[in-house]
């Protein structure tokens, strides 16, 4: 079954995601769709790193940016 989830368009004019990076604006996506797929609730580095198909020093480390980011 596929889920979906809401995105506002309001990200469109929002600064903290126009200031991002082409790569960590898809990370945060895939991030999203990863939260939406686990009932809200991001998985481990471990598994985010498999499915971004990143290393799991990558996916911290992105992880950790966004969070930075206020995302």
């Amino acid at each position: 079954m596929s889920r979906w989830f809401r995105y506002y368009d309001e990200a469109l004019d929002d600064p903290k995601v126009q200031r991002l990076s082409g790569d960590l604006f898809k990370t945060w996506i895939n991030l999203l769709c990863l939260a939406s797929k686990s009932g809200g609730k991001l998985p481990s580095n471990d598994d985010i790193a498999f499915r971004l198909r990143i290393s799991v020093q990558g996916a911290q480390l992105r992880t950790e940016d966004l969070i930075m980011a206020g995302l």
